[in-house]
């Protein structure tokens, strides 16, 4: 398992009347638990790296769990992921694996390579004359999350995308000031029963929000299985993803 051809493009067009005309057709891959280690080494991260070059995006977010709990590994991954290239950035926040394993030593590796940390922090992303917010707060269980720097000097029509590991912060934070969020954690359940049940974790509670697309009030929230795996290199109907994410403001099918 974990093997690169084994990975599944998922495609999802987010239409929404606060995408600007000059973002119209801009493509986001987002990637999330690759658990950079022993199962997921750097060959296999390697064409990870060349496959999301090759689907030429527009920018690239990254939502955590890059390596699996090895301090050595993370410097090995950031020299990879350093190679990944989208004209209007790369972005990203840690996962609880980057927290347990050295959030400081992740936190200035993700820096050295040129990807913009957003842990609980936002940027405005320009373009053409205009521009979307984007941001991230840190993980649930083992950082803080402050979603103000996200919203803060943003107005009504502002298009925001918020990056966090755990999709859980979905239940707790301010209700209808994100547009998109984009979480991975899950893994899908990694083993599944037919993509609905699965086994609890050691330490997590039922996850609410599993995996796909969920809409929540004015909030579209989507959660990627991620690409590799914790514990046995075993998948059960939970193929590991990336997903392409096309901003559109039109229906086409209308």
């Amino acid at each position: 398992m974990n093997k690169i051809e084994k990975i599944t493009v998922k495609k999802y067009k987010f239409i929404n009347k606060d995408v600007p005309e000059e973002f119209e057709g801009t493509r986001i891959v987002f990637l999330a638990d690759i658990h950079h280690g022993k199962c997921f080494s750097t060959e296999k991260l390697r064409g990870l790296v060349e496959m999301t070059n090759a689907m030429e995006p527009d920018i690239i977010l990254l939502g955590g769990d890059y390596v699996d709990r090895d301090s050595a590994r993370i410097e090995s991954f950031f020299n990879e992921a350093a190679d990944l290239n989208a004209p209007l950035g790369v972005y990203g926040v840690l996962g609880n694996h980057d927290r347990w394993t050295d959030g400081v030593l992740s936190e200035k590796c993700m820096e050295d390579a040129g990807i913009t940390l957003i842990d609980n922090r936002a940027v405005w992303v320009e373009h053409n004359g205009a521009r979307i917010r984007i941001g991230g707060v840190g993980d649930l269980t083992t950082s803080t999350q402050d979603l103000m720097p996200l919203i803060e000097g943003t107005h009504v029509g502002d298009l925001t995308i918020l990056v966090t590991h755990h999709p859980d912060y979905m239940l707790v934070m301010p209700k209808n000031l994100v547009d998109l969020m984009l979480c991975g954690h899950t893994h899908g359940g990694q083993i599944s029963y037919r993509g609905k049940w699965v086994p609890r974790w050691p330490g997590e509670a039922k996850f609410k929000y599993l995996t796909g697309v969920i809409k929540e009030g004015n909030t579209t929230l989507i959660v990627s299985n991620g690409i590799g795996t914790v514990g046995p290199p075993i998948r059960i109907c939970a193929a590991p993803q990336i997903w392409e994410i096309t901003l559109s403001r039109l229906d086409t099918y209308l």
